[in-house]
């Protein structure tokens, strides 16, 4: 577990100072405290999940982009997923695009909920979703 704790240390600390940024700032920016980051980067301690996601989000990094490369194992079905994504996000028009960035940025904590959905839930909501835009209550 130190040997995880120290690689995630010293992966943040490398891309906050990639961005020229202090622990302070990166802290105020993820809503962390100074000392919880400077604990995390001398790989003293870990953090909570969100406030792993948040520092990430400032980073402008992913979550596996600070994690072991054998943490990374499924990467090769995220590349698949990623580019099918990639493929239904280019048929989008603008308005939706626009709708989807809008959602990203605004309801991330929804979004987040929907993501812990079992798959039997995310398919009811999609046919609850789809009802309503075809206007079929």
């Amino acid at each position: 577990m130190n040997e995880l704790k120290n690689h995630i240390g010293k992966k943040v600390k490398s891309y906050r100072k990639s961005l020229n940024m202090t622990t302070a700032e990166l802290g105020r920016l993820s809503k962390t405290s100074q000392s919880t980051i400077s604990g995390l980067e001398r790989g003293e301690r870990f953090v909570t999940f969100d406030s792993m996601i948040d520092i990430c989000d400032v980073l402008g990094v992913g979550l596996y982009d600070v994690l072991p490369s054998e943490y990374n194992k499924n990467l090769k079905g995220m590349d698949e997923t990623k580019e099918k994504s990639n493929i239904i996000l280019d048929r989008l028009s603008v308005d939706d695009t626009e709708l989807i960035e809008n959602l990203v940025i605004n309801y991330m904590p929804l979004l987040r909920i929907i993501n812990e959905l079992d798959s039997t839930q995310k398919k009811h909501l999609t046919m609850f979703l789809s009802s309503i835009a075809n206007n079929k209550y």
